[in-house]
């Protein structure tokens, strides 16, 4: 009987389910996606859903692990949410105890982004970021609705409170704004690189108030439209040097981008790359100096694996 492991990727909106086939390299051999029901109370009717979508996933096949990643942060028992302000009925839940009592498995909860970042390190963007004594040092930062990072040191997970590293969204990068995130932090990075701030310069660039962030996004993509590039690059300039000030913490020797924002091609990663080596690109090229023997810039890249990147993280 072949045997799988199951990655569930519980986003705000929509969960993906996937079937992973883990032979080398792991890959997802069958999905599905779902509403995320969890904005009541009660989150076990939404667990019901899931496990029948697995069960019809897996066709009567061993399933020997589950991974659940989570859009929240993580309590110390890694049994569920410490808080999850999208999807409040996974808040005090256990979801580790109710599909191990379903299935008989290990069960793995894990932050989302801790989820992308494992996943791009071993199969994605992050794969050859070693120094030359064999360490790997892998910064991830998620751009979407709102803005997080994981941090990868040799391999292991850094977590520091709650399941994560940081809390990257609360860094303050403008004192001055006037705008505030959604944790009520003036000028911080999610306040000015978020969906709703590229929403906000788009109303204001064009005049008008029906305009989406991920319209924004494509038009940038695709290269034909000049206010859709310059509010790109302007969130750029900000993500930039949000990575500035990270990367003297964390010391990665690559970040991967990854989330819906980072769709918008080269008018973000351009201004990106430009405000980070204005502002630290030779000093973390010299460090790389002490360390190699090599000075060599640090590398800055879109993810490679898309939406499928949390449920393969979450089964590593």
């Amino acid at each position: 009987m072949p045997t799988f492991a199951v990655g569930i990727d519980i986003g705000a909106s929509n969960t993906k389910i996937g079937l992973v086939r883990g032979d080398a390299p792991a890959r997802i051999v069958a999905g599905h996606t779902i509403p995320t029901r969890l904005h009541g109370s009660d989150a076990d009717p939404f667990i019901a859903d899931i496990c029948a979508v697995v069960k019809q996933l897996a066709d009567g096949a061993q399933i020997t692990r589950i991974g659940v990643s989570l859009c929240s942060v993580i309590n110390a028992d890694h049994t569920g949410a410490f808080l999850s302000v999208n999807a409040p009925a996974l808040n005090h839940f256990n979801i580790k105890a109710a599909f191990e009592a379903r299935f008989g498995c290990s069960v793995r909860v894990i932050n989302d982004v801790n989820a992308y970042a494992l996943a791009e390190s071993h199969f994605g963007a992050g794969q050859g970021a070693r120094s030359a004594q064999g360490a790997q040092r892998l910064l991830c930062i998620a751009l979407g609705t709102g803005l997080a990072i994981a941090s990868i040191n040799d391999g292991r997970l850094l977590e520091t409170w709650a399941g994560v590293c940081a809390d990257a969204a609360r860094i303050i990068l403008e004192p001055a704004a006037d705008v505030a995130c959604n944790g009520g932090v003036r000028g911080s990075a999610e306040a000015l690189c978020g969906m709703a701030a590229i929403e906000r310069h788009g109303r204001r660039r064009y005049g008008r108030d029906d305009i989406s962030a991920r319209a924004i996004i494509s038009a940038a993509r695709a290269g034909n439209d000049p206010i859709a590039a310059a509010i790109m690059a302007e969130v750029g300039d900000h993500v930039g040097h949000l990575l500035a000030i990270l990367s003297p913490i964390f010391f990665p020797q690559r970040i991967v981008i990854t989330g819906g924002t980072s769709e918008a091609g080269e008018p973000l990663f351009g201004a990106i790359h430009a405000r980070y080596a204005a502002l630290i690109g030779d000093y973390m090229a010299n460090l790389a100096l002490l360390e190699t023997g090599v000075a060599r810039p640090v590398d800055i890249v879109k993810g490679a694996l898309g939406p499928e990147a949390a449920i393969l993280g979450s089964v590593i």
